[in-house]
């Protein structure tokens, strides 16, 4: 198999595959040779950009099964033909994934903030 084949299999295999021993077997490689892949700047940055995208993609899907998720808890919540218990479970469970939303969304705003203010100071060091 070349090297540029080889790279690919393994790529893949870490791709799709929970740990380092799992890929190595699929890839049918030793699991040092997945570690030497994994030390080699351009294939760690091919790897960090695959995995990016999967976890990318698998968010976008997620958040649009959230979106549905919530029209059916609101509906729930909203039914009065449904039991008040259900309502009120409904009720509690966009409260409570209401509130997780917004810490999440002040922490990714902190953080975001916190990388622009490093950059800034990058960018005056510089100057």
């Amino acid at each position: 198999m070349g090297k540029s084949r080889k790279a690919d299999s393994i790529l893949q295999a870490l791709l799709s595959h929970r740990t380092i021993r799992e890929a190595a077997q699929a890839a049918r490689v030793s699991e040092r040779v997945i570690y030497d892949y994994l030390n080699d700047p351009a294939f760690e940055a091919r790897y960090k950009a695959a995995r990016d995208d999967v976890i990318r993609g698998v968010s976008n899907h997620l958040r649009e099964q959230m979106n549905a998720a919530v029209d059916v808890v609101v509906d729930i919540m909203g039914d009065n033909e449904n039991r008040p218990i259900d309502r009120l479970a409904a009720a509690k469970a966009v409260l409570e994934f209401g509130e997780k939303y917004i810490e999440s969304s002040d922490v990714l705003e902190r953080i975001n903030k916190l990388e622009m203010d490093k950059v800034e100071m990058k960018v005056n060091k510089c100057v």
